[in-house]
């Protein structure tokens, strides 16, 4: 017994202190608009709904909306995602990727740009992100490198 609380004591301080914040997202994909000129080239307005989980323990919805377009021949893609947690904080960010076929997916980076509760913490800090796609579904990994002391502060905060 004290060998299995040893391990869970190391796995939460390397957790803790770890500075890494990571986030997996399993999403649906709906595309609402989609045009394609005579030269190939196309613009695609899409959104997409799911759910995440982060390396912190918590979970939630998140809901997302945002464009692909290959108007100067390359694929560049801009996401606006809104993560909220089971209590209701809320975390909004944007991804962006270019040069990537993003049919298949890829990698890009995101920024934090507001957030309520715990969230509050993690704004105007740059992560990279990965996603995959299967027909209409969409899995993302967010990997952000955070200093340990506001990680604590998410970790520990309490509503008032």
């Amino acid at each position: 017994m004290k060998f299995i609380l040893l391990l869970l004591n190391i796995f939460y301080i390397n957790l803790v202190f770890s500075g890494t914040y990571k986030v997996e997202a399993y999403m649906n994909t709906t595309i609402s608009g989609d045009t394609k000129l005579p030269d190939n080239r196309t613009y695609r307005i899409f959104s997409l709904d799911g759910m995440w989980k982060d390396s912190l323990g918590d979970i939630g919805i998140i809901e997302a909306f945002g464009k692909v377009e290959s108007l100067s021949g390359e694929p560049n893609l801009e996401v606006m995602a809104i993560q909220t947690n089971e209590v209701g904080d809320k975390l909004w960010g944007i991804y962006r990727r270019d040069s990537t076929d993003v049919q298949v997916g890829g990698g890009g980076s995101s920024t934090f740009l507001a957030g309520t509760g715990k969230f509050q913490f993690l704004v105007n800090y740059e992560c990279k992100f990965v996603a995959r796609y299967v027909k209409k579904r969409n899995f993302t990994v967010i990997k952000c490198d955070i200093p340990d002391k506001v990680l604590q502060k998410v970790i520990e905060y309490k509503k008032k």
